[in-house]
């Protein structure tokens, strides 16, 4: 089987990678040509900043909601899991019922037909 990658020198670019780069930046130069999108950019900057300034003067605080974030996320899987093996068991008893009523269709037939002769519920009562 070829191998259609063309290794690359170490430290060496290719021409695809170098535009594509040039690309993306000439992109988001342009997208800032907007006032929205500049102020977008500023303030969603600014937040990120001041929630790693947040997480560096009080790392402990950070662990701790980490901590409590994957508790309930640990909380919630379990629910989840205990919900679909609970659907799962009414599942199979779903699957069990349709023979359990095919059975007793056979045994309320039987007590109506015996011999061939189909018994009406009248004709029950007097016997």
């Amino acid at each position: 089987m070829n191998n259609y990658m063309v290794s690359q020198p170490p430290g060496r670019t290719s021409r695809f990678m170098r535009a594509l780069m040039l690309g993306a930046l000439a992109g988001a130069a342009i997208s800032l040509l907007d006032r929205t999108t500049r102020r977008s950019v500023m303030d969603n900057s600014m937040r990120y900043m001041n929630d790693m300034r947040s997480i560096v003067a009080h790392p402990d605080s950070a662990l701790n909601q980490l901590k409590d974030m994957s508790s309930r996320l640990r909380t919630t899987i379990e629910q989840i899991s205990q919900d679909v093996a609970f659907i799962s068991a009414k599942m199979e008893e779903m699957k069990e019922i349709p023979p359990q009523v095919a059975h007793m269709v056979k045994e309320t037939k039987d007590a109506f037909v015996t011999d061939g002769e189909v018994h009406h519920a009248q004709n029950l009562q007097t016997h």
